[in-house]
């Protein structure tokens, strides 16, 4: 198991700043709500934000893995491909601490195996004149080749750090600006650029993807922001649809205001709109709804560098990644619902943005 645990400074200088907010996301939330009631005149159950997360759990690590072949080479074979000059590369994979790599590391092992491997037969085919050396390392090389999705798969999908981003267990994004978003974004692109080889094996380059990856997985790990914003996109979802409810049943009832006369109280309601949800739930809406379009686009494409997804994953993307996803298609219509309860309540009392 990578020793995640011990992060690098700034990622836990960013963690500790996460934790000094004043006001939660829940307490803001929640005061919204019971404002607009109060405004209202509404007695309604309070919004309760503390309830478990009703999502889909991503697939255990046992329905995610691939299984592929576990490839040992005799001495002797072994010592041959020193034509290829990939010996220390072997031989760290057998030492005591290569046999227990994490998944992250296996992969940028068989990355670097099969590029070798790729590059020596290339070479040999045009030097060498031994056929039986040639054969040998292009039985290893074609194994490789067969099993290089399913490798990336496993470095990638069964690491703990990708894991960790959709646990339903962790606390919403803070209410500032900074939350670990461009750091777990980045990680996310170099993920991505790693996973491009399985459609591009001819023309991929290292380009140093594989040297950063360890230090990206840290901050996947450390920051977990994808679970994170699972619960605030949760939060602000259930917020809504609880204060959508309580303006339709007030506009069920006597008129708040006649004629579009604006009275004393629907200025109240307005000063409400103001300072509460364009003033707080608003800004941290569209941060949400910003980056999380990007957070889930991101998975996605680097879930289409595969072609042999295993079903529990394609259920699961289409839970909660796909552009169609229930996941964010529930908190569009809780979005929409929202505005159109306020814009007639506005109408009302002439009191929408532009009205005299």
């Amino acid at each position: 198991m990578p020793n995640y645990r011990n992060s690098l400074i700034p990622l836990l200088c960013t963690v500790l700043l996460l934790g000094c907010d004043n006001q939660q996301p829940e307490q803001m939330l929640e005061t919204y709500s019971i404002r607009v009631a109060n405004s209202l005149d509404m007695d309604t159950e309070e919004l309760d934000l503390s309830q478990p997360l009703k999502l889909p759990s991503y697939p255990r690590r046992r329905e995610r893995i691939k299984q592929v072949t576990d490839l040992r080479q005799g001495l002797i074979e072994v010592l041959n491909l020193r034509h290829c000059q990939l010996l220390d590369l072997i031989a760290e994979r057998n030492s005591s601490l290569g046999k227990v790599m994490p998944p992250s590391k296996k992969m940028v092992y068989e990355i670097r195996l099969y590029s070798g491997l790729r590059n020596c037969l290339q070479r040999l085919e045009k030097t060498e004149t031994d056929p039986a050396l040639i054969q040998q390392i292009q039985t290893i090389f074609t194994v490789k080749h067969n099993e290089l999705e399913a490798n990336l798969w496993n470095g990638i999908f069964t690491s703990e750090a990708v894991e960790r981003n959709f646990s339903l267990s962790e606390p919403a994004l803070p209410l500032q600006e900074e939350a670990g978003f461009s750091q777990s974004r980045q990680a996310l692109i170099i993920l991505n650029q790693i996973a491009s080889l399985n459609n591009n094996r001819e023309k991929w380059s290292d380009s140093g993807y594989l040297d950063q990856l360890e230090s990206h997985l840290h901050a996947l790990y450390s920051l977990r922001y994808g679970s994170r914003w699972l619960r605030s996109l949760a939060l602000i979802k259930n917020t809504l649809n609880h204060t959508s409810e309580v303006i339709e049943e007030r506009l069920k009832e006597r008129p708040l205001c006649f004629n579009q006369q604006t009275t004393p109280k629907a200025r109240i309601v307005k000063n409400v709109f103001n300072k509460y949800y364009a003033g707080q739930v608003q800004p941290y809406m569209a941060r949400i709804d910003r980056q999380g379009k990007e957070w889930l686009a991101l998975n996605r494409n680097l879930l289409g560098n595969f072609t042999d997804i295993p079903q529990p994953m394609q259920a699961y993307k289409n839970q909660i990644l796909a552009a169609d996803a229930p996941l964010w298609l529930n908190y569009t219509q809780a979005r929409d619902r929202h505005i159109l309860a306020w814009q007639t309540l506005l109408k009302q009392c002439n009191l929408m943005p532009g009205s005299s």
